[in-house]
């Protein structure tokens, strides 16, 4: 009996700062919709090709590719998808006097590093007998961004890294004449097109992994004042106006915790 008692007081406390947490973010979010963003980006990523020594190859696809180019289209997606929050982005006229509070933010893109190059995709293929896998070389663009904020005190540095890699599918198909499988697949090969779209997809990805690290770092502090040790990390969603939870890996990492 005192095993169930625990057990339901665990849950009546979980409920309850489930609770809790989404009244806090949904005053952040009410609160929040007048909030100033200066935003800083680089003006230069570290960008590299790397030569795949196994396959004995590396990756065309960044020929051409223009980092300025790349970071500008980033800059006014994670801008454009801020406003989307109800957030004010602009640009301070003194870089080494910018106001910042709990209504005045600062967001600096502090390193990119951009990276081309052979990653091996294995595909597996079972039957009922049998287990066969084949490898191949994808084209791959990794892009690993730090951020740092400051909304008065300066937060943990936050990371974030994503791979752009070639589409592949393939199939199998039995035949009863030789009683084998036919196995192929195709490629659909990264364009440097595609890589500028890429930075349309980070830039409002950044963005709202930048209003939720804010989101959930107020009810963090919020929920340490009601003696709240627990806590499920929230996401927001400015077009349809609703919360939800976090998933596994769904937001920035930090880097500075203990």
């Amino acid at each position: 009996m005192k095993k169930l008692f625990f057990i339901g007081l665990l849950f009546v406390l979980a409920l309850t700062s489930c609770q809790t947490e989404l009244k806090l973010a949904k005053n952040f979010v009410a609160e929040q919709s007048n909030t100033r963003v200066a935003v800083y980006f680089p003006e230069k990523a570290d960008v590299k090709v790397e030569y795949n020594t196994q396959y004995q190859m590396q990756t065309e696809v960044l020929q051409g590719f223009s980092q300025d180019l790349f970071l500008d289209v980033l800059y006014g997606a994670y801008a454009d998808e801020l406003r989307a929050y109800g957030l004010d982005v602009y640009v301070p006229e003194n870089a080494d006097n910018v106001q910042v509070d709990s209504v005045h933010w600062l967001v600096m893109l502090s390193r990119m590093e951009i990276s081309g190059r052979i990653t091996e995709y294995e595909d597996f293929l079972f039957s009922d007998t049998d287990e066969f896998s084949y490898k191949h070389p994808l084209n791959t663009v990794n892009v690993a961004s730090w951020f740092e904020i400051n909304d008065g005190e300066w937060k943990p540095v936050q990371f974030c890294e994503h791979n752009l890699i070639d589409g592949f599918d393939s199939k199998t198909d039995f035949s009863f004449w030789t009683t084998k499988f036919d196995y192929t697949y195709t490629i659909d090969t990264l364009q440097l097109e595609d890589v500028y779209n890429y930075a349309v997809y980070l830039g409002k990805l950044y963005a709202g992994y930048t209003y939720d690290y804010m989101m959930n770092s107020y009810v963090g502090e919020e929920l340490k004042k009601r003696n709240y040790a627990y806590q499920l990390l929230l996401r927001y969603d400015p077009f349809y106006k609703k919360l939800r939870y976090a998933g596994e890996n769904d937001g920035f990492i930090s880097l500075d915790n203990p």
